[in-house]
Parts: C-alpha cells; sequence; structure tokens
C-alpha cells in the first residue's frame, strides 16, 4: 500500500473511481479552504455541498455524515467534522471511529482531505496509525481464516499541509508497531511458545538486519541469574532464554545503545500461587512487554531513527511442576542481590530482575522497561492510562508530555526511598513483594530498582495493555499500548 500527499492548494480534480473512499475532515461543517471542495469532481462537490448545507443547519462536534450516492457508480464520501477534544488520545479514537464506520474491505482507494485546521498534522500522524490498525489482520483459527476477508486498499492520497503526508507514514509505521504488540499478544500460547517466539525473533532480526544474541536458560544460570532461572525452571523442557537484539544505524548520535528491556512471560499460571477465579484467562497475553521493545526497536527502523537501540527480552513461562520455584526459596541474581521469595505470581518482577541487569552490563545511556507487571496498577488508574516510574526526577514531566503527545497516556508514581521498607527480609537482601496488602505496583518499582545501577532508567508498568473494546485507535482486547509513547520518549529525549 502506497501513501502519496499534496498539498490542498495545489490539487486538480482528485482521482476518482467505484471503489474510493473520500473523506473530507473539517471543524464545525465551514470548509475553510476553497480548494477542498474545487478539487473533487463535480458529482461529489454537488453532494459534498448539499451535505455540508445540512450539517450547518445543527453542527455537531465529532459527526460523521455519509454523502449519498446517486448511482451504484458514484464514490463513497464522508464528511468528518472534529470532535471538540483536539488531543491525540481522541484524534486516535475519532481516526478510528471513521475508518471504522467507513472504509470497507473492498475499497482500493482512499483519498483523504484535510481543511486547513490548525491541528491537521496531529490528525494526519493520528489517522496513519488507525489506518494501519483498520486493515491489519488479526490472527484466526480454524474455520474463521476462511471468512476472513483481507482489505483490498493499495493507493492512499492525502491533501493537506507540507508536513501531513510526512507525519501520516509516521503514524503508519507507529501503528504498524502496534500491531505487532497486538498480534504476538492474541496467538494462543500453544502456538507462542518461548521456543516460537524465539523463532520469531530471529527471523525479525534476519529481515531487518538487527545483530542477534541468544541467553540460553543454560548459558543464564553458568550467569548468575537465579532470579530468572527460578522461573523458567518450571518447565524442564523450557526454551526461555534472554535475547539481546542491537539496531546501529549508520549516522546514530548515541555512541552508547538505549536499552529497552521487555518482560516475556508467554503463559502465566501463577505457579504453586496459582491464579484462581478465572484470572488465568488472558494471561497469554503477559509477553506484551517484550512485545513492546521488539516493536519500538523494528518502528525506529522503518522510520530511520539515528538512535542506535538494544533489546533485551526476557522470555519464558510460569508453569507448574515438581521443579517450580515455591515460595520461602531464595537465590541470587545477576548483580550480587540475594531475593527471599513471597509469592510466584510475582514472577514478572524475577525475569525482569536479571533480564535489567543483563542490560546494565551493556553500559546504556539509559534504559526503558515494559511489563504487564502489576493488577495494582491497573488498580490505581484503571486500563487507559500507562504506570510509569523512574530513578531520575527530571523525567517524570517528559513521561507524561510524551503521553500526552503520543495518545498512549502514562501517569507517573512516586518512588521514594521509604517505600523500600516493606520489602526488607531477615535473611535475603529484599523480599519478592510484600506479604501483605498494599501499593504494589511501587513496591515492584522499588524492587526494580535495586538492579538497574546508576543508569537512568524509566519502567512502564502496562496497565493499559488489555482493556476491553480496545483504545485509542484500535479495537482489540489487546491494545498494544506502548510503541507510541515510547517513539515518542525516544525522539524528544534524545531529539531526533
Amino acid at each position: 500500500m502506497s501513501i502519496r500527499a499534496f498539498p490542498l492548494a495545489k490539487a486538480k480534480t482528485l482521482p476518482s473511481q467505484r471503489s474510493s473512499l473520500f473523506i473530507l475532515v473539517t471543524f464545525e461543517a465551514r470548509v475553510k479552504s476553497q480548494q477542498a471542495l474545487s478539487a473533487l469532481s463535480d458529482d461529489i462537490r454537488a453532494r459534498a455541498k448539499t451535505s455540508l448545507d445540512r450539517c450547518l443547519e445543527s453542527p455537531k462536534a465529532g459527526a460523521l455524515h455519509q454523502v449519498g450516492a446517486l448511482t451504484t457508480k458514484d464514490s463513497d464520501f464522508t464528511i468528518s467534522i472534529l470532535p471538540k477534544d483536539l488531543s491525540a488520545f481522541s484524534l486516535l479514537g475519532f481516526a478510528k471511529k471513521i475508518l471504522k464506520s467507513f472504509l470497507l474491505d473492498n475499497h482500493t482507494q482512499l483519498i483523504l482531505i484535510l481543511d486547513g485546521f490548525k491541528e491537521e498534522d496531529l490528525f494526519a500522524d493520528c489517522f496513519g496509525s488507525a489506518l494501519a490498525a483498520r486493515i491489519f489482520q488479526m490472527p484466526v483459527v480454524g474455520k474463521k481464516q476462511v471468512d476472513a476477508k483481507a482489505f483490498k486498499l493499495k493507493d492512499v492520497y492525502l491533501y493537506g499541509g507540507k508536513k501531513a503526508g510526512q507525519l501520516m507514514t509516521e503514524g503508519f509505521h507507529k501503528g504498524n508497531g502496534t500491531n505487532v504488540v497486538r498480534y504476538l499478544g492474541t496467538l494462543p500460547p500453544n502456538v507462542l511458545d518461548a521456543k516460537d517466539y524465539g523463532a520469531r525473533i530471529k527471523k525479525i532480526c534476519q529481515k531487518l538486519g538487527f545483530d542477534f544474541k541468544f541467553h540460553s536458560n543454560k548459558d543464564l544460570k553458568k550467569m548468575g541469574a537465579g532470579s530468572f532461572i527460578a522461573v523458567d525452571q518450571g518447565d524442564p523442557e523450557s526454551g526461555g532464554g534472554i535475547y539481546e537484539l542491537t539496531y546501529s544505524p549508520r549516522g546514530a548520535k548515541n555512541k552508547n545503545a538505549i536499552a529497552l528491556v521487555g518482560k516475556g512471560l508467554c503463559f502465566d499460571t501463577g505457579g504453586y500461587d496459582i491464579k484462581t477465579g478465572g484470572f488465568m484467562r488472558t494471561m497469554k497475553g503477559d509477553m506484551q512487554g517484550s512485545a513492546v521493545a521488539l516493536s519500538t526497536m523494528m518502528t525506529a527502523a522503518a522510520m530511520k531513527l539515528p538512535l542506535k537501540l538494544k533489546a533485551f527480552l526476557g522470555i519464558t513461562a510460569n508453569h507448574i511442576s515438581p521443579k517450580a520455584y515455591t515460595a520461602d526459596e531464595v537465590v541470587v541474581a545477576m548483580n550480587g542481590v540475594s531475593i527471599e521469595v513471597v509469592n510466584t505470581d510475582a514472577e514478572g518482577r524475577m525475569v525482569l530482575a536479571d533480564t535489567l541487569c543483563l542490560a546494565n552490563e551493556s553500559k546504556p545511556i539509559m534504559m526503558v522497561d515494559f511489563a504487564t507487571l502489576t493488577g495494582s496498577a491497573v488498580r490505581s488508574i484503571g486500563t487507559a492510562y500507562g504506570v510509569g516510574f523512574t530513578n531520575e526526577e527530571k523525567l517524570h514531566s517528559r513521561i507524561l508530555s510524551c503521553g500526552r503527545e503520543s495518545g498512549e497516556r502514562v501517569w507517573t508514581f512516586p518512588l521514594d526511598d521509604d517505600f523500600d521498607k516493606p520489602l526488607e527480609s531477615p535473611i535475603a537482601d529484599t523480599l519478592q513483594c510484600t506479604k501483605g496488602p498494599g501499593p504494589d505496583h511501587i513496591y515492584a518499582a522499588r524492587f526494580l530498582k535495586k538492579f538497574v545501577g546508576q543508569t537512568p532508567w524509566v519502567h512502564i508498568d502496562l496497565s493499559a495493555a488489555e482493556n476491553e473494546g480496545g483504545l485509542a485507535h484500535t479495537d482489540s482486547l489487546f491494545t498494544g499500548f506502548g510503541v507510541r509513547w515510547t517513539v515518542e520518549f525516544l525522539r524528544t529525549q534524545f531529539k531526533v
């Protein structure tokens, strides 16, 4: 599929065919630029003017108006009036609404006309991500594969401001990054186990030219990664380990890499502290942190960001077996910190501990980790926001602003030293988690902080990874949350 952009002021009669969809996006149904209408063919212009006149009688922010076709040969045409809320989060949802309402699988051509409104650059970016999500095929199995229809869209024409075309293309790349996370999270656990996931990671690296290294569970055991091994040993046939990927573009601004670290539990039973009451459902998605790290690197390559990146993906599963770890065990992580196990369902922080240690050994200039880590994060803020932590006070405002700009909103929480008190152990350097109630998302972040050294670090607890009905530009249970935020964070933090 190609995206081509043209300035509206230079537009001649736009290409039109029976399988075309025209979308005019305007403000309060008052078309500011005459080119927005003059560029249309005579029949579409007449239909548009009639519909606009009706819109002006009772203009409603966020309304979608389908312009009726006169014959079966007419192109489809819709007028979309911008919503009152013009934030990135709102515009992502609005773009999704437009495309779900009007873009059909038999459309081969899409013409988007932006009527010179102030926020058109942001809308173009959001529309690109929503378009990527709309035409993407999520995994289905069996007879559903027969019924699934691929979109036939081949050409996208954008008429708008100078930067709108570039921003829509970038938005499309970020939307494709989101799709990778959604796709991997949706795959059944008997398809995406640790070995299969590793094979997919290796194939992606070969395709995109990333350096690839796999630290197997045997390697990690020799390296003293007792925290990771405690979880991984629950499956005697595990293909688990830590994947280290490197993206080194020519002209990168940084000599030492930025490390993206992800939790990759292909399934989480809870271990001996088994999940009950239906909470084991959707635990196939407990690997989305690793998918965000992986997909962000893929998106950075697609966008040609001049940043050296590394990804460290801790891939395994949390199973029950005679070899599985139990409460009261004490294990030692790669950096020598001893951990008293309290609850086997707090396995994510165990896997991340050694993954962070390994990442820190590469001497990155910053580490950002992603994990579907705690139910406490969801209880604290719901599933429409992510939860952020950092060991750098000055990064709080950056985390928040990137959430607003990207439309993937993140709220930060405190990380003060006194939160360590409940994690004190009489036998080990730290408890894995607390033995009673409390703000576990904060305790988990304090635990992880013990494994990052002095490296600037951001921790994102992906409370928005799973949201019924989707979120922003996506409509799937697994939202793919994190890629747009991370790209925005990297670009603003490192000025690229």
